[in-house]
């Protein structure tokens, strides 16, 4: 339970209170609740997303946006925004990662969250309840996956942790609560997202990890953003050309 609060806490604002000391070995236990914890996000946006049927879709995404930036603190946008400076500036790797650690965001960084921002408003409108509620699920479901293929680029870090602690059945664990989910919620064709989506961060993982040398925080953080665009933007158009 220590792991889980530990982790919730880190990757959410939820306003939770708890009366043991931080130990670093319990938080990185809690990198396997992961999933749990996107279940938990998709909770508390899928009121917003069930009664956005009522409201013209851009306000329902809008209104959807503002909710998961609340509750998550935008945390992985920063990722989003380095990644994207540090791999588009066609630089060496060791200059990729001064880039990447620069505090101020370059003009790829810019372009990658306006470019995030415009799908995530085109999308969630039009997404229904289950898929609303499934999302950030997938997000890091996808973040354990890049981690349990990709080495650590750099010596030491937190990303290190991350990677270092996540094994194959974490992964398992997270893909057999998300497919679970999608079956008894019966809206199959986010399967075929699922699929969409695993081949398509695999190759960008792929490509990254070439260029770095391995993968980061930060890239960590770019996957649950990335993917779950991915996965809400594969699940539109299966709904919509199937």
């Amino acid at each position: 339970m220590k792991s889980f609060i530990l982790m919730l806490t880190f990757l959410t604002r939820i306003p939770i209170s708890y009366s043991f000391s931080f130990n670093s070995k319990d938080f990185i236990k809690g990198i396997k609740y992961m999933p749990v914890i996107g279940l938990i996000i998709g909770g508390i946006l899928y009121p917003i997303s069930y009664y956005g049927d009522k409201m013209a879709p851009i306000v329902a995404s809008l209104l959807i946006i503002v909710g998961y930036l609340i509750i998550t603190g935008g945390l992985h946008l920063d990722g989003l925004a380095d990644v994207s400076d540090g791999i588009f500036s066609c630089r060496d790797r060791d200059r990729m990662f001064d880039i990447m650690k620069d505090s101020r965001i370059g003009s790829f960084g810019v372009i990658a969250l306006i470019l995030y921002f415009m799908s995530m408003l085109a999308l969630l409108g039009y997404s229904n309840p289950v898929t609303i509620l499934i999302f950030p699920v997938a997000g890091r479901c996808f973040a354990l996956f890049v981690c349990s293929i990709n080495e650590y680029a750099k010596e030491s870090g937190m990303g290190k942790d991350f990677i270092d602690n996540t094994k194959w059945f974490h992964v398992v664990a997270g893909f057999l609560l998300l497919i679970v989910l999608i079956v008894l919620l019966k809206e199959y064709l986010l399967l075929g997202a699922v699929v969409i989506t695993s081949v398509i961060v695999m190759m960008v993982s792929a490509s990254i990890s070439k260029k770095l040398g391995g993968i980061t925080g930060d890239v960590i953080g770019m996957t649950v953003e990335f993917s779950q665009v991915v996965f809400l933007l594969s699940a539109y158009l299966l709904e919509t050309l199937v």
